[in-house]
């Protein structure tokens, strides 16, 4: 028996879908039935680290076959399926966590204007994006990291009462290996971070609740723009337009019993003025 090659081929987006034999895939001309076998005497050091993946190496035609995103995951890597394209997508993941700019940095100076928030398809994956759309499209800095752009050497720009840093979409087409596509989530606003489906439930009702109140004889109007969750559990940051004016409210979820939440404002931010946005 001659020796098994050390190459590893890429197999699936999440598990090993080289040998799929599902019933009745045969028909299509570009799936191709074989004889593979599972080897779960194998064992893959990665780095120096021992593995411990959930299938066994398997072996075809004296390859061995690994569950790429697991293995990707190891490497620091991400792994995207595109079902349309029909594309995996494996990209380097560039910014583990968003690291610091140097203090030595020179940035332009944006003010909100006309801030939108967007799901945006990306090399197979889909992010969501915080864009100022004023005066021309800037990214929100950590948004794009998040996407696996590297911004190395890239100009910056930082919002005024925020703080947070933005990219041009000039400066973006340098860096970036295909046009992102953007598209706005199913329900606005986009809620970027929380998975569970009852504490979106709440903070969509409570969207839904302050979209217009009354305080004596006073009302006022909310714009919902964007929701994200914090590092702390059960914190968000609301951004908002009420009466014409930008604000950053701060949320809490309180679980009141199973899977029921109510949610709380705890702190409101004037971050400026609402901007008329400019005639192109």
């Amino acid at each position: 028996m001659r020796p098994i090659r050390k190459r590893m081929v890429a197999a699936a987006a999440a598990g090993l879908m080289s040998v799929s034999f599902a019933a009745g895939v045969y028909a299509d001309d570009w799936i191709q039935k074989v004889t593979a076998y599972l080897r779960s005497d194998f064992s893959v050091v990665v780095n120096g680290v021992p593995a411990n993946l959930s299938n066994p190496v398997l072996i075809y035609d004296n390859n061995s076959y690994l569950p790429l995103k697991e293995i990707a995951s190891r490497l620091s890597a991400t792994v995207n399926w595109d079902e349309y394209k029909k594309t995996i997508y494996i990209n380097n993941r560039i910014y583990p966590q968003q690291p610091d700019d140097p203090d030595d940095v020179v940035f332009d100076e944006i003010k909100l204007e006309n801030p939108s928030a967007y799901m945006v398809r990306y090399l197979g994956g889909n992010y969501p994006v915080l864009i100022n759309m004023g005066r021309g499209m800037y990214y929100r800095l950590k948004d794009v990291q998040q996407m696996g752009i590297d911004t190395k050497g890239l100009h910056k720009a930082k919002e005024k009462y925020t703080g947070e840093l933005y990219v041009n979409e000039t400066e973006l087409q340098k860096a970036w290996k295909e046009t992102p596509l953007l598209t706005y989530g199913e329900e606005m606003p986009l809620i970027a971070g929380e998975k569970d489906d009852f504490k979106i439930i709440a903070l969509r009702g409570y969207v839904k609740d302050m979209s217009n109140y009354k305080i004596g004889d006073k009302y006022y109007y909310h714009n919902p723009i964007f929701i994200e969750k914090l590092e702390e559990e059960n914190h968000y940051r609301y951004l908002v337009t009420e009466n014409g004016t930008y604000y950053d409210i701060y949320l809490q979820l309180t679980e009141l019993k199973k899977d029921y939440y109510v949610v709380g404002s705890y702190s409101k931010k004037l971050i400026g003025d609402l901007v008329p946005t400019p005639n192109y």
